[in-house]
């Protein structure tokens, strides 16, 4: 039982669902509540779906492609970076009704570099099994919550059409946390792969 909650708490320090509450309803600002409940689930869905996918193959297919996990965390923190970059840039008068406008930047978040390492990582340590039972129930469990958290949060604020001033700033805060998080990743990474190289 030890290992499953442990399991979990990995899997929601790195998810967030709290901050991924916080991209949510920025992006989706002004929409009905019907459509959010649409495309919290579509989202959700996508994020399980990239997790599942790392749990099962993830390690197998970095050590086929001769990938390490600290090079792999390097490169997705250059994605966040620009993902962050790009909502810190984000032009004031961008209406929210837009139809490019994507929930790709959550999805990224959600399903980070860190947190697909920490899927494998959790996967690895299952070594009796080769069918990653502590990640897939942790995700599972993790997902769930975010869904019913940020499902409860994006009700109040189905009303509001026009775009404001405290909600451009949320999303330049929060492009700021997620370019800072890629950072992170970028450091943490070459700093792994440097420490590896010189052992």
């Amino acid at each position: 039982m030890e290992i499953y909650f442990q399991g979990i708490l990995t899997i929601m320090s790195l998810v967030n669902p709290l901050i991924c509450s916080q991209i949510f309803n920025g992006i989706e600002k002004g929409r009905s509540y019907q459509h959010k409940l649409k495309d919290l689930t579509e989202t959700v869905l996508s994020i399980g779906a990239i997790l599942a996918i790392s749990a099962f193959l993830g390690s197998k297919l970095l050590n086929t492609l001769g990938i390490s996990l600290d090079a792999f965390q390097a490169a997705g923190g250059i994605v966040l970076f620009w993902i962050g970059f790009n909502m810190l840039n984000q032009k004031s008068n961008q209406q929210p009704e837009e139809k490019e406008k994507s929930l790709m930047p959550l999805i990224l978040f959600a399903a980070s570099p860190g947190t697909i390492t920490g899927v494998i990582t959790l996967s690895i340590a299952e070594t009796e099994s080769n069918f990653p039972k502590v990640a897939l129930i942790s995700i599972l469990i993790v997902l769930t919550l975010m869904w019913v958290i940020i499902a409860f949060r994006s009700k109040g604020n189905s009303l509001n059409k026009k775009p404001s001033k405290g909600g451009q700033l949320a999303t330049r805060f929060m492009g700021l946390i997620i370019l800072s998080m890629g950072i992170q990743f970028i450091l943490s990474g070459v700093s792994g792969f440097w420490m590896g190289v010189s052992i």
